[in-house]
């Protein structure tokens, strides 16, 4: 079993991946052809997150250019990121609070026992 400090440091690993695959996927926007990344997360074996990232096999939106003929566009929604980034956010937040409570919580014991 995986210590709570260890669950909040991989929780907090796998909000930054999230947000880090959100900009890439927001910076790419315009890109045609780009297949947005998702990223999956799961309970690890002993505790934690795994975080698993893929890309997107959904086709994005096609349009006509002119001496290129039919294009298909990048199949990034930009509302879609949008929540994707602030659950990131969140995610973050709480295993930051999570791993501040856990560094003040050892503190107090080492004051009991000095």
């Amino acid at each position: 079993m995986l210590s709570p400090l260890g669950a909040s440091l991989s929780g907090l690993q796998a909000g930054l991946e999230k947000l880090d695959a959100s900009a890439n996927n927001v910076a790419n926007l315009s890109t045609d052809g780009f297949k947005k990344e998702r990223v999956l997360l799961s309970e690890g074996v002993t505790g934690g997150v795994v975080v698993e990232i893929g890309k997107s096999a959904e086709s994005g939106p096609f349009y006509h250019a002119p001496q290129r003929g039919l294009i298909e566009g990048s199949n990034v929604d930009l509302a879609e990121e949008a929540v994707e980034q602030v659950l990131a956010k969140y995610t973050i937040s709480m295993n930051l609070a999570a791993i501040k409570t856990a560094d003040e919580m050892q503190k107090g014991v080492i004051d009991l026992l000095a």
